[in-house]
């Protein structure tokens, strides 16, 4: 067809309703998912990582063998003709603690009994650590507290240790240790299970259900356990 002026005009409108021109996007295909992208780079950025660990775990290498004479243990190793200087220096430190804080060993077959440590308030003698309360409770509240405290009132093992008591007490006071009688067979029993043995701890006293025992001096005898006395609670020494 051609216009006023005599040239040739294209019609390249579709000639009717069903007739569709292709767009270009159907033409160049689907566009690439946006996770693929992602995965691509993340693949390129591994293998840069990969390299660069490669490079420097060889340089690492290199440097013990030339610098030091050995190549470096494997993690978990023992490793066997060499010792780590933070490990002799903690050693030597341990050494100079204990023979400043630690009496010199007794002479004879056992050896001496070591050196024990307890913690700050509390007074060492023989394995034990021993700790005086100031105030005054229950039994059951005397209890949770030496519970609380990570130890249990006192079991008193012979009529030596409770001879030592009197040394802690430092007076008339009366003080729970971890003696009652829980059962209705009405036998005193230490907290740790075993029974009164009378023939060496005599105690002076009714042994009933809500009776508890009480030391006084190097005595031991029967009190109600909601009478509020103060309390002796014990842990095991920590060995150095």
């Amino acid at each position: 067809m051609e216009d006023e002026e005599g040239y040739t005009v294209l019609n390249l409108r579709p000639k009717g309703r069903g007739s569709v021109v292709p767009s270009l996007d159907r033409i160049q295909g689907p566009a690439c998912p946006w996770w693929h992208r992602t995965a691509l780079w993340g693949g390129w950025i591994g293998n840069i990582v990969l390299v660069v660990a490669v490079i420097v775990l060889g340089i690492w290498v290199s440097y013990f063998v030339s610098e030091k004479g050995q190549t470096p243990a494997a993690p978990g190793s023992d490793g066997a003709g060499s010792r780590d200087p933070s490990t002799a220096e903690c050693s030597a430190r341990l050494e100079r603690f204990r023979s400043q804080l630690c009496p010199p060993a007794t002479a004879g077959p056992a050896g001496g009994s070591g050196c024990k440590l307890c913690p700050t308030d509390w007074q060492l003698r023989g394995d034990k650590c021993y700790w005086v309360s100031r105030g005054s409770k229950t039994w059951s509240e005397s209890r949770a507290d030496c519970s609380a405290r990570g130890s249990q009132l006192l079991v008193i093992r012979d009529r030596e240790e409770l001879e030592s008591l009197e040394h802690l007490t430092h007076g008339p006071n009366q003080f729970w240790v971890g003696l009652s009688v829980p059962s209705p067979e009405k036998a005193w029993t230490w907290l740790d299970g075993s029974r009164l043995d009378q023939t060496q701890l005599p105690l002076s006293g009714p042994a009933e259900e809500n009776s508890c025992g009480v030391v006084n001096r190097n005595r031991i005898r029967s009190d109600i356990c909601s009478s509020a006395f103060q309390w002796i609670c014990q842990r095991d020494a920590i060995p150095l």
